[in-house]
């Protein structure tokens, strides 16, 4: 066993302890059921970072006997001072015991308490009644005399949470709230820098480890945002080209251009989602869309554009300040003698360019010369509205997935959003250059310009 932090995760079945170690060390292998008795021997996980685990915890059997448990122990006729040896006892007594053996739970999860020296967690469940019954395996956990901390886990509401806390402080020196399926990122490590309090020989530990896990969890955002402008740049120059055939071919070729262009444009989206959730480490999430009914949403359905893209007002405002942005370029480069026509003429075209383009589909076009033979081409997409709403719904999965606890295996659902609000990360200025960026999506984004639209998505992630 390495020298981290370890930490038994202890008590009655069926209180979500598999769910706590799933969650505080981001694992999707941990079996989770809401039938009893899922977990049926002790498991060690670690949460790891370059390889190096920072902390483990191990997810035990619940008790079954805990008053039997107790009795046995108390049978020993010892003192205060010898409790800790009883317990060994009744360990190495019943270590060999067959599968079917009364205690054979009771034996599981002791043994990382006793032999690996581990700190206890117990979890109890702060949406039923406090019960008497529960006492007598609070008892045999002190008798370990190991550093103990409970977590009421509000299964299904918080009703009796205040009768736990006046119960558990009887026994425990920390009493925390904690769901391992709704709670965020910033819970988690406040739950550990809270096991930090336990043992003061793994203070520092846990502490570096809450640090690094900081550290990591905002390069993790860099990373996504360098998955969607990479994907993002690629979806918005997307294009599609074939031969132009005989008239009377020429509608099948359109319909199987038009076809690929949007299957292309949409197994690219598949796949960022794909690096999204191994980023994550969520393997296997079934993710839902709650307003379409595909797997997939249709991309060129416009019906669905206004949940992610911009409203037309703000959408022509963006374009004209961006080209009245590219048109004082323009003035500044004859020294100011265009009297900021450009600016002007840059602002007012790209404003009615965004108004005509956030109505008019992007039609198949065809070009070529006569000799050379003429291609049918569908893309790449102009509209800006359309740039927006792929980076909108990059957006709103890549915060979906993030914030998913991995203790929650329910579907995930994306729920709608105001529209324009993953905006509001970037300031007006912001907005301007992403607009910019956007608005030239279609004629491709060189290295410069993708490093530049990945700090911004960076902004609006972090």
């Amino acid at each position: 066993m390495n020298n981290c932090p370890r930490f038994a995760v202890v008590g009655h079945p069926n209180k979500g302890k598999s769910s706590i170690v799933a969650t505080m060390v981001h694992s999707s292998d941990i079996a989770i059921s809401e039938l009893s008795g899922t977990t049926v021997s002790t498991e060690s996980y670690s949460y790891t970072l370059d390889g190096e685990p920072l902390y483990t915890l191990f997810d035990t059997p619940g008790f079954q006997r805990p008053r039997q448990l107790l009795e046995w122990l108390q049978n020993q006729n010892t003192d205060a001072s010898n409790r800790l040896l009883a317990v060994e006892n009744f360990l190495n007594e019943h270590n060999q015991v067959k599968e079917g053996d009364r205690f054979c739970d009771e034996v599981e999860l002791l043994k990382p308490i006793i032999h690996d020296g581990a700190g206890i967690i117990y979890v109890v469940d702060g949406s039923v009644p406090y019960s008497p019954e529960y006492e007598a395996e609070m008892s045999v956990l002190q008798w370990t005399g190991q550093p103990r901390m409970a977590l009421i886990n509000p299964i299904g509401g918080e009703q009796f949470v205040e009768q736990w806390r006046q119960a558990l402080g009887q026994y425990f020196s920390l009493v925390k709230v904690f769901n391992p399926v709704s709670d965020g990122a910033d819970k988690q490590l406040a739950i550990l820098r809270a096991f930090a309090e336990l043992n003061d020989n793994w203070r520092q530990q846990l502490l570096d480890a809450v640090s690094a896990i900081e550290v990591r969890n905002r390069k993790t955002k860099e990373q996504a945002a360098e998955l969607i402008a990479e994907a993002l740049a690629h979806m918005l120059a997307e294009k599609v080209s074939k031969p132009l055939p005989a008239d009377g071919l020429q509608k099948a070729t359109e319909t199987w251009v038009s076809k690929e262009y949007k299957s292309r444009l949409q197994r690219k989206e598949r796949q960022l989602r794909e690096s999204i959730l191994a980023l994550y480490q969520h393997y296997g999430l079934d993710i839902q869309e709650a307003d379409l009914q595909l797997d997939y949403p249709d991309l060129f359905d416009r019906d669905y554009w206004y949940l992610f893209g911009m409203s037309r007002k703000k959408l022509v405002a963006l374009a004209s300040a961006s080209g009245a942005a590219a048109g004082a370029l323009v003035d500044a480069g004859v020294g100011g003698s265009s009297l900021m026509a450009g600016a002007m003429i840059g602002g007012l075209g790209a404003g009615i360019t965004s108004l005509y383009f956030s109505h008019k589909p992007d039609q198949l076009s065809i070009k070529g010369l006569p000799l050379a033979g003429k291609q049918l081409t569908a893309g790449p997409v102009k509209n800006l509205s359309f740039a927006f709403v792929l980076l909108g719904r990059a957006v709103r999965y890549q915060r979906a997935v993030a914030a998913r606890a991995h203790g929650d295996r329910r579907p995930l659902l994306l729920a709608e959003e105001k529209r324009d609000s993953w905006l509001e990360a970037l300031d007006h200025s912001q907005q301007v250059k992403l607009t910019g960026l956007l608005k030239n999506g279609h004629k491709g984004l060189g290295e410069k310009h993708r490093q530049f639209l990945q700090g911004l998505i960076s902004r609006i992630l972090l």
